[in-house]
């Protein structure tokens, strides 16, 4: 799915947009036979990509381009996501290049993962000025924070075209989150226990922003990874 969630400023109201949704509920979840086996994994070459829905309107782009997977938004309080369609995870480790290419330092990117459906999806985002969150998008178009709030970190590389390696490992209920070989989180949710991939942008004030990713990979997931 290619979508976005528009965030109006200072209320906990969001309104979804999507072009054409296929539900990762509708694909059954692949696993590992054996520990760091590689389930999927993308170049972003033209003609060689994976099953990633990308769309463009007025407001938001998602392309591949310069054999990345590059985001584009052009209205504030905005996030944008492109969802790989299959196959679907459960227990997995996904890792990913993430470049901040324009925009405001604030604006955001990451990975969305566990996603079942637009409104059920877990969410890893830094910022390029230095912070992270983690959080749940809840069916009734809530977040709820799985950490106290955006925090700073030095692990993020900050600036414009500077590359940030993100990793999430899913065990179960149980996961760990990663900036460039860093860790950064450990915690426990178990709302959603499957789902797809899917890569992500936002803005904040500023209206314009660009994103890229490049070589993601996914594997099963390996104690001690």
């Amino acid at each position: 799915m290619s979508a976005y969630l528009r965030q109006l400023v200072g209320l906990a109201v969001f309104a979804l947009a999507v072009g054409s949704v296929a539900c990762a509920q509708q694909a059954p979840s692949i696993t590992a036979e054996s520990p760091g086996q590689v389930l999927f994994s993308d170049q972003f070459i033209a003609g060689q990509t994976g099953t990633w829905l990308l769309e463009q309107d007025e407001i938001t782009s998602a392309e591949i381009s310069g054999e990345q997977l590059v985001l584009s938004i052009n209205e504030p309080n905005t996030i944008q996501f492109a969802t790989l369609q299959e196959p679907v995870f459960s227990d997995f480790v996904v890792e990913v290049d993430g470049r901040l290419r324009s925009g405001s330092p604030d604006s955001s990117y990451g990975v969305l993962f566990r996603v079942e459906d637009p409104q059920r999806f877990y969410r890893f985002s830094i910022t390029g000025n230095g912070l992270y969150v983690i959080e749940r998008h809840n069916p009734d178009n809530t977040w709820t924070r799985l950490i106290q709030d955006w925090l700073p970190t030095e692990a993020i590389n900050q600036g414009l075209n500077v590359a940030n390696r993100l990793k999430i490992i899913a065990n179960g209920p149980e996961f760990t989150f990663y900036v460039n070989d860093i860790l950064l989180q450990q915690l426990s949710d178990t709302s959603y226990p499957t789902g797809a991939v899917a890569l992500s942008a936002g803005t904040f004030g500023g209206g314009s922003l660009q994103v890229s990713f490049d070589d993601l990979v996914v594997y099963g997931y390996e104690p001690g990874s």
